[in-house]
């Protein structure tokens, strides 16, 4: 999908319009719209007309394609951060590749699986990152250790699997190789218990066979997409599922032929770097700085690799079923380059009360007949109250009533004053049941009616954070954009 070419402001032709007028139509650049604030949020208006200005919304892949987001993926591990990651993985990751090699092979399997954990957890962790929208790469978390470290083995070993398992069936069904020989053989050497390495594959069998080499190609053409459904799917099968994978690709298209490319060339690094750490493994281990040096060059490929399945998911995710298509979605303009809120402060004196205002009801008697209203579910009268009463402390007036005023508002279309009354109903007591349902209300209003996507975004993570296992928690996540 490549960019299209994106509207000009009306005004100034050379600039990128980011937002529409709803009254005169015409298109604006950040030049040509102002800032207001109205109650607690700012909106935006047209300095033309004064109407508002509705925010552009394209998708991600029209504002960037995928192989303009790869023009400096090259440089993603070689930040501070990024070094430290690798050298800290790779510290830890040299050390248990040694202990695989000095204890029995049977102490030999929790080293190894650990390793594994290790590295596929930070593989997955980076690619979920890029999808997030991070540009540093990311601290993996090792806490849990059925979902950090075992299931992420699991699903690169699957994943992996289309490459190597196919290419074992394939030789012990047509290549001739005895797989039961092989095992009794290996079962019988004591010498495979001393040291564990395994005896010759006969894989020279493969190099002059045409179907072999065909199945080594679709294998390595499938798996950058098995890598993919290992981080959207739920289900440890789904990453094997040649239908899913297959209809996958040709919904990228052209992306993902890129993305094979780019990963052949990276391919190609990798085998240069690996006769590099080869040969830096030759080292007596009592140089350990040598198998540390290797492990942090291959990961820095690797990182690289991960990188730009994590940038595919990133512009064309929604491909996959992954997230909601709303979170593909984008202003065409970013956030820093909206205008500033404009304040208009009148310098003029308040005037004296008059006679009729001196005698008004009391904020009390005002503050009655505003509950009195809403049990009546007379929305003009408390919608003028609660307006009438903005002067009063959130506190005062009771969360239900705030909650009402916010539906009402939104109702009627007054998007500022639902905003207002559903933000202090959540800040007026926040342990209330009714916290958690007003801030839904406040996240929906923010981002399906003023095109707010980042406050209402925010929101929802504070709900996912603040009112864990609620209703309203397990809605705000199905509107966060993937995160895991």
């Amino acid at each position: 999908m490549p960019p299209r070419r994106l509207a000009h402001c009306k005004r100034h032709p050379t600039a990128t319009a980011g937002w529409r007028c709803t009254d005169c139509a015409a298109l604006l650049c950040p030049e040509c719209v102002e800032a207001r604030r109205m109650q607690t949020v700012d909106l935006l208006f047209c300095r033309a007309c004064g109407g508002r200005a509705d925010t552009l919304l394209v998708h991600r892949s029209e504002l960037a394609s995928f192989s303009q987001r790869l023009n400096q993926v090259w440089r993603y591990p070689f930040t501070r951060q990024g070094l430290l990651v690798v050298a800290g993985l790779g510290a830890v990751m040299a050390f248990v590749g040694f202990m695989t090699q000095v204890t029995l092979i049977v102490a030999r399997l929790a080293p190894a699986a650990i390793g594994a954990g290790l590295f596929w957890g930070a593989f997955f962790s980076i690619m979920r990152a890029s999808v997030r929208g991070e540009n540093e790469v990311p601290i993996p978390e090792y806490s849990d250790i059925l979902a950090d470290w075992f299931l992420p083995a699991l699903r690169g070993l699957l994943a992996t699997s289309v490459v190597w398992l196919t290419l074992l069936l394939y030789l012990a069904s047509a290549g001739g190789w005895d797989v039961f020989q092989y095992l009794d053989r290996l079962a019988s050497d004591p010498m495979f218990y001393m040291t564990g390495r395994f005896h010759s594959i006969p894989g020279e069998r493969l190099l002059g066979d045409p179907l072999a080499w065909l199945l080594g190609l679709a294998g390595l053409a499938y798996l950058p997409m098995a890598l993919m459904m290992a981080v959207t799917s739920n289900s440890l099968l789904d990453t094997l599922n040649p239908l899913t994978a297959v209809r996958g690709m040709l919904r990228l298209g052209r992306d993902y032929v890129v993305a094979l490319g780019t990963l052949f060339a990276l391919g190609l690094v990798y085998l240069a770097v690996r006769v590099v750490s080869a040969s830096l493994r030759e080292i007596p281990f009592e140089l350990i700085v040598s198998r540390w040096l290797a492990q942090v060059l291959e990961c820095l490929v690797l990182f690289v690799m991960a990188r730009v399945l994590g940038l595919l998911m990133y512009a064309r995710g929604d491909a996959l079923g992954y997230g909601a298509p709303s979170d593909y979605v984008t202003p065409v303009v970013p956030a820093e380059a909206t205008p500033r809120t404009t304040l208009r402060v009148d310098s003029a004196p308040l005037a004296a009360p008059t006679p009729a205002e001196a005698a008004a009801p009391s904020p009390e008697a005002r503050l009655q007949e505003l509950s009195a209203a809403v049990q009546a579910r007379d929305v003009p009268q408390a919608l003028a109250l609660y307006t009438a009463l903005s002067f009063l402390p959130k506190a005062t007036i009771p969360p239900a009533v705030h909650l009402f005023v916010g539906q009402a508002s939104a109702a009627q279309g007054d998007n500022a004053l639902a905003v207002r009354a559903l933000e202090s109903a959540a800040d007026s007591a926040p342990d209330d049941p009714l916290a958690p349902r007003a801030l839904v209300l406040l996240a929906r209003v923010l981002g399906e009616r003023m095109q707010e996507q980042t406050r209402a975004q925010d929101v929802y993570r504070y709900i996912v954070d603040r009112y864990p296992d609620t209703e309203a928690s397990r809605f705000a996540q199905g509107r966060l954009p993937p995160t895991s």
